[in-house]
């Protein structure tokens, strides 16, 4: 495969990656909504979504390292080659490679601070849950604290 063969799977790569994290965006704000809600089957809905987004993520990056690797062995970049540094050593088409880095780059920083306010919000209402139940179950025996076994689902 030549160089601009290459680019081009790199772009595409980039640009599914940049659809993927706009959905994991979007998947967030309805694990947020739905947090908020307390629509529990929303909320596994949006947990089963995200799983599978990021679980294609892990293979969309591994193709791209390996475009990467590979293109870098045909422009003779010495290894291991970034995106970065890849689009400086391309003529208009780096200029694209740079506008989809720093455009990626943006989107991953929504989609933490996405993540870091569902983590926020799981920890929140574990925390509470956690000070309710201490406050009316008496103490474990065993010394054991709150969830970690000393609770049994009643239904089971």
């Amino acid at each position: 495969m030549n160089a601009r063969q290459l680019v081009q799977r790199l772009e595409a790569n980039l640009q599914a990656e940049l659809g993927a994290k706009n959905r994991e965006i979007e998947t967030l704000a309805r694990q947020e909504a739905a947090i908020a809600a307390r629509d529990v089957e929303a909320l596994a809905s949006a947990s089963a979504e995200l799983a599978e987004i990021l679980q294609r993520g892990t293979e969309r990056a591994a193709a791209r390292s390996a475009i990467l690797a590979e293109l870098g062995r045909a422009l003779g970049l010495p290894a291991p080659v970034r995106l970065g540094a890849l689009a400086d050593a391309l003529d208009e088409r780096g200029a694209v490679l740079h506008a989809r880095r720093a455009e990626l780059r943006e989107r991953c920083a929504v989609a933490m601070k996405a993540g870091r306010r569902v983590a926020a919000l799981v920890r929140m209402h574990a925390g509470i849950v956690d000070e309710t139940l201490g406050r009316f179950l008496a103490p474990d025996p065993s010394g054991a604290p709150l969830g970690c076994g000393s609770l049994v689902d009643a239904e089971a």
